[in-house]
C-alpha cells in the first residue's frame, strides 16, 4: 500500500488498519498505516494525524512524507514528527469546534493562518476530529485532493477515524500489558550482585521456556557486568525439577563456565537431588549446597574472605 495513491474502499481501509495493528511495532508505525489509508480513500496528496497533549497543545503521531518532497522545511528521508504545536488555523478549527469540515479554497478561508516558509501549496483541506468516549483527543488532516473534496470524503474519513482510535488504544493497551509482563518476569527471575565478584539468582516457581530465556539473558549479562567469579543459582523456591528444568539449569551453568564464572547451585533438597540423578543430570559437574547461606559462604571462602558466625 505505501506510495500508492489509488483509491481504497472504506471497508478495505478499516480492515487494513485493524490487521496491521497486530504487526506494527510502534505507535508511530500504526499512525503511518492509518494516515496512508486515509490518504488512499480520499486520494489526498498528504496529511497528518495527531493528538491533544496534556498541555492542550498538539503532538503529531504521523506526518506523510509526500507533502515535504518539494518543501525546503525538511529532509524527506528523515521521519518528521512535531510536538507541542499551538492549535490554530484550519486544522485548529476542527479541534475548537469538535466538528469535521472541508474547503476547496483553503487559502481564502476565514480561519486560514498562512503557511510556513517552504510548505507545499495548499489547494484543498479536509479535517476530522478523533473522539474517544465522546471526548475529542485529536484529529486527522488531509490536503490537496486533485479535484477537491466532497461530502463523501468527509463521511469516509469520519468512519475511518473510529477504526483509527480503536486500533491506537488497543495497541497502547497491548504495549502496556507487554511492559507489565516483562516487569513481572524480571521480578520473578531476579539476578543480583551480593558481593564483589559474586552474583545470585534466587529462582521461584516453575521455570518454563519464557522464564528460562529471560533468566539466561539477565543471568549472563549480570555475570559480565559484575565481572563475577562466582554465581549462585538458588532453587529453594522451585517446587520440582523436571527434565526441561534440569536441562535449563545445566545450560545456565555451562554458559556461565564459558564466561569464566564458577556456578554454585543452592537450595538442593534431597528429593530434588534424587530427581536430578534419576533424570541423568551429572551433579559432579555442578557445585551444590543445601542452602543459599552455605553456598554464599563457600563463594566468600574461595575469594579469601573469612565468614565468622556468631
Amino acid at each position: 500500500m505505501p506510495g500508492d495513491k489509488t483509491g481504497l474502499s472504506v471497508l478495505e481501509a478499516v480492515n487494513h488498519i485493524l490487521s496491521e495493528r497486530l504487526t506494527c511495532e510502534t505507535e508511530e508505525d500504526l499512525g503511518k498505516v492509518c494516515l496512508d489509508a486515509a490518504e488512499k480513500i480520499t486520494q489526498s496528496k498528504f496529511g497528518f494525524i495527531g493528538e491533544i497533549n496534556v498541555l492542550g497543545k498538539f503532538d503529531t503521531l504521523a506526518l506523510s512524507n509526500p507533502g515535504w518532497l518539494e518543501c525546503a522545511m525538511h529532509d524527506p528521508d528523515i521521519p518528521l514528527l512535531i510536538n507541542d504545536m499551538t492549535i490554530r488555523g484550519l486544522w485548529g478549527k476542527v479541534i475548537a469546534e469538535q466538528a469535521s469540515f472541508f474547503t476547496n479554497d483553503p487559502m481564502n478561508h476565514p480561519e486560514a493562518h498562512g503557511l510556513p516558509k517552504g510548505h507545499p501549496p495548499l489547494t484543498s483541506f479536509l479535517g476530522v476530529p478523533l473522539f474517544r468516549e465522546e471526548k475529542i483527543i485529536g484529529m486527522i488532516a488531509l490536503a490537496n485532493k486533485s479535484n477537491g473534496y466532497v461530502e463523501d470524503d468527509l463521511n469516509a474519513v469520519s468512519t475511518l477515524s473510529l477504526a483509527m482510535v480503536e486500533a491506537l488504544y488497543s495497541k497502547r493497551a497491548e504495549d502496556a500489558f507487554k511492559r507489565q509482563s516483562q516487569e513481572i518476569m524480571e521480578l520473578s527471575t531476579p539476578v543480583i550482585r551480593v558481593w564483589q565478584g559474586v552474583v545470585a539468582a534466587p529462582l521461584i516457581g516453575v521455570l518454563d521456556s519464557e522464564r528460562t530465556r529471560n533468566f539466561m539473558e539477565r543471568f549472563l549479562d549480570e555475570i559480565v557486568n559484575a565481572h563475577a567469579e562466582y554465581a549462585l543459582i538458588d532453587i529453594t523456591g522451585v517446587p520440582s525439577v523436571d527434565t526441561l528444568t534440569a536441562q535449563n539449569l545445566l545450560e545456565a551453568t555451562t554458559a556461565a563456565r564459558l564466561l569464566g564464572t564458577k556456578v554454585v547451585l543452592t537450595g538442593v533438597r534431597p528429593a530434588i537431588a534424587q530427581t536430578m540423578v534419576h533424570l541423568g543430570v551429572n551433579l559432579e559437574e555442578i557445585e551444590t549446597k543445601a542452602s543459599f547461606f552455605e553456598g554464599f559462604k563457600l563463594c566468600l571462602g574461595k575469594l579469601n574472605f573469612e565468614v565468622v558466625e556468631h
